[in-house]
C-alpha cells in the first residue's frame, strides 16, 4: 500500500480527559512534524466524523470504557464494520478488555500471580483465599482502568470491606490475585513497545503505605534501563499476544530474576513518553509506518 501524503490520525479520548495529556502531546507534535494531520475527540462524541474519516483511529485516552463496557465494545465493532482502521486492532483490544486474558497468557507459559476469576460473592472470595492459604489478596474488577476498584484485602477483613468491594466491582466479575510484596519496595516495571520493537521502560514505586502504582495514587515514576534478561522476558509476553499491537505496555514485577506479569496493556495504556525524549518520535514513526501498510 503506498504511503499517504498526509495521513489523518484520530485520537480517541474520553469526556473526563478530552485533551491529550502532556506526555501524549509529544506524540502529537511528532506526528505533525512527520506530516500527519492529527485530530481528537471523546470516543462517545455525538459527531463521529472525526473517527469515521480518519486513516487510523488510535485509542489513546478512552479511560472511562469500563463504566460503559458494552457501549465501548459496540463502538469498536462499529468502526471495524465501517472499514475504519483502529490501533490497536479491534479483535486484540476485545481480548484485552477482560482481565481474564491473563489466564490465557499463563497457559502459554508466562508467569502471572496466582489468580482466579470469581462471581461477585463474598463467600466465594473467602473460600478461595482459605483454599490457597492466602492471608492477603489483591481484588479488582475484571474490567477496569486507572486502578479503579483495586484493593488489597486481608482474609479477616473481607466482611468489613465487602460493601466497598461490591460497589466498585459491579457489574463485573471479581479478579482475585496473589499479593507479591516486593511491589512495595521495587515497584512495577513497565516495558513499552512500538510495532514489536522495544522503546523504553519505566519504574513506578508506590508511595509509603501504598501498593498501587496507578497515576491516581501518585507513585514515584522514573526511567528504567532493563537488563538483557529482563527485556527478553517482557518480549516473550509481547510475542505471545494473539496479534502484534502497534503499541503495548507490558507491566510486571520481578521476583528475584523472574518476571511476573501483572498486565499486558494494549487498549489505552499510558506510555510514559515524557521519560524518554525520543519516545514520541519513535511512536509517531511506527504509527505512520502502520498506516502506510
Amino acid at each position: 500500500m503506498p504511503a499517504l501524503s498526509s495521513p489523518v490520525i484520530a485520537l480517541a479520548l474520553c469526556t473526563d480527559w478530552p485533551e491529550p495529556t502532556v506526555s501524549e502531546i509529544r506524540f502529537v507534535d511528532a506526528l505533525r512534524d512527520q506530516g500527519a494531520t492529527v485530530r481528537w475527540a471523546p470516543w462517545t462524541a455525538e459527531d463521529q466524523s472525526v473517527f469515521r474519516t480518519a486513516d487510523l483511529v488510535m485509542l489513546r485516552g478512552t479511560w472511562d470504557y469500563h463504566r460503559r463496557l458494552e457501549a465501548y465494545r459496540g463502538w469498536l465493532l462499529g468502526l471495524s464494520a465501517a472499514g475504519v482502521r483502529v490501533a490497536n486492532p479491534v479483535g486484540l483490544v476485545e481480548w484485552n478488555l477482560d482481565k481474564a486474558y491473563l489466564d490465557s497468557l499463563a497457559a502459554s507459559g508466562i508467569r502471572t500471580p496466582g489468580q482466579t476469576v470469581l462471581p461477585l460473592d463474598r463467600q466465594a472470595l473467602a473460600d478461595f483465599m482459605d483454599e490457597r492459604g492466602w492471608r492477603e489478596a489483591v481484588v479488582k474488577p475484571t474490567a477496569g482502568a486507572s486502578g479503579h476498584g483495586v484493593r488489597l484485602v486481608a482474609r479477616e477483613g473481607i466482611e468489613a470491606l465487602w460493601p466497598e468491594i461490591a460497589e466498585s466491582v459491579a457489574p463485573h466479575r471479581l479478579l482475585v490475585q496473589e499479593f507479591i510484596g516486593t511491589v512495595r519496595t521495587s515497584g512495577q516495571i513497565s516495558f513499552v513497545f512500538f510495532d514489536g520493537t522495544f522503546s523504553h521502560a519505566a519504574q513506578l514505586i508506590p508511595r509509603a503505605g501504598e501498593f498501587r502504582i496507578n497515576s491516581a495514587f501518585q507513585p514515584e515514576k522514573r526511567a528504567y534501563r532493563p537488563a538483557a534478561g529482563e527485556l527478553a522476558q517482557a518480549l516473550d509476553v509481547l510475542e505471545k499476544l494473539p496479534q502484534r499491537p502497534l503499541y503495548a505496555r507490558i507491566d510486571g514485577i520481578f521476583d528475584g530474576s523472574d518476571f511476573v506479569l501483572l498486565e499486558a496493556e494494549v487498549n489505552e495504556p499510558a506510555l510514559f513518553l515524557d521519560l524518554d525524549p525520543e519516545a514520541g518520535r519513535r511512536f509517531a514513526a511506527a504509527s505512520l509506518a502502520w498506516v502506510a501498510r
